[in-house]
C-alpha cells in the first residue's frame, strides 16, 4: 500500500472524512480477533467454575459468542469490560503500527506520526441501547487544546460493517464548524456526551458501511455516530488516532507513543513491552 492519493488526501480534507476500501490487509486483524477469543475463553471458565454460566457456547462464531454469553448472565458487565476499550497488547500494537494505516497518515499529515492515548475496541452486541452512540465529535471527548490539531482517526470494523449491525453515519463537512458544546446523558441508555439535533449542521447526511480490510478515516471534528444494531450478530470495531506528536494530543494525562518518524527515528515505540512502559512510567508519575 502507498497510502491515499492526493484525490482521496483532498476529499478527506474537504469533507471531513473518507470511506476507504482495502486500506490493509484484512489478515492483519486475525491476532485480535484471536487475542477476544481466548480472553472470552478464560472468561468462560472463570464462569463456569463460579456457576455464572451454564454453557461457555465455545462452538459459536466470533460475530456471536459475545452476546449469547452476555444474555446468560444477570450482570454482564465484567465479561464485557475483557473486551472493551483500551487494550493494550501484542496484537493491538500491531494494528496499531501497521504500515499501511501509517502510510495513509503520512499522507495526510507527514512522517511525524503519534499514536495517539484515545483509542478503542468495541462490541456493538445487538438489539442493546448502550452501544447506540449519539452524533458527536470526538474533540467532545478530548481537551479543547487540540482543536487545531488535525487529528487522523480510523474506525475499522473487525467484522463487514453495515446499516443494519451499526455502521457509522456522517454529516460532511461539518469538521469545518468550531468545536460544538457536548451534553452528558445522550444516547438512548444515556451513557454517552453528544449533540441536541438542533445544533447539528446542515450537511449530506452518509451512511459507511465498509468490509474487513476498510477503514472510516473521520477528522476529530467530523460529527458522526453509529446507528442501532439491528442484526442477529456483534459488529466489533476499533476507533484509532493519529496526529503530530509535536501538537496537543487532548489527553495530557495519557501517553500516546511515536509510530514513525523521519527526525527522531530513535524515539519510536518497538514493541508493545516499550509501549506498556511508557504508559506504566506516567502512571507511575502521575501518582508520585
Amino acid at each position: 500500500m502507498a497510502g491515499l492519493s492526493s484525490e482521496q488526501v483532498s476529499k478527506f480534507r474537504e469533507e471531513g472524512f473518507l470511506l476507504f476500501e482495502d486500506a490493509f490487509e484484512a489478515v492483519a486483524l486475525e491476532p485480535l480477533r484471536i487475542e477476544l477469543t481466548q480472553r472470552i475463553d478464560n472468561w468462560g471458565e472463570k464462569g463456569i467454575a463460579e456457576g455464572l454460566l451454564s454453557d461457555p457456547l465455545a462452538d459459536l462464531p466470533f460475530h456471536q459468542r459475545l452476546s449469547a454469553l452476555a444474555e446468560q448472565l444477570e450482570h454482564p458487565e465484567p465479561l464485557l469490560g475483557q473486551v472493551h476499550g483500551k487494550l493494550r497488547t501484542a496484537a493491538m500494537f500491531d494494528i496499531l503500527t501497521n504500515p499501511d494505516l501509517l502510510d495513509v497518515v503520512e499522507s495526510v499529515i507527514g512522517p511525524e506520526i503519534l499514536a495517539h492515548p484515545q483509542f478503542n475496541l468495541r462490541a456493538k452486541l445487538p438489539h442493546q441501547d448502550a452501544g447506540v452512540v449519539p452524533w458527536h465529535q470526538d474533540l467532545g471527548y478530548l481537551e479543547a487544546d487540540a482543536e487545531e490539531t488535525f487529528m487522523v482517526n480510523f474506525w475499522i470494523p473487525l467484522v463487514d460493517a453495515t446499516p443494519e449491525n451499526g455502521c457509522m453515519e456522517v454529516i460532511a463537512g461539518s469538521h469545518r464548524a468550531p468545536l460544538i458544546a457536548h451534553a452528558a446523558g445522550m444516547g438512548p441508555a444515556g451513557n454517552f456526551k453528544g449533540l441536541e439535533d438542533d445544533q447539528l449542521p446542515s450537511g449530506e447526511r452518509a451512511m459507511c458501511p465498509v468490509r474487513q480490510g476498510g477503514v472510516v478515516l473521520l477528522q476529530h471534528k467530523t460529527i458522526h455516530r453509529s446507528v442501532p444494531n439491528v442484526s442477529d450478530h456483534i459488529r466489533w470495531s476499533l476507533d484509532l488516532r493519529y496526529s503530530d506528536p509535536r501538537l496537543p494530543t487532548g489527553r495530557d494525562e495519557v501517553p500516546g507513543f511515536i509510530a514513525r518518524s523521519a527526525e527522531t527515528p530513535e524515539q519510536v515505540c518497538r514493541s508493545v513491552e516499550q509501549w506498556q512502559s511508557i504508559v506504566e512510567a506516567s502512571s507511575t508519575a502521575a501518582g508520585a
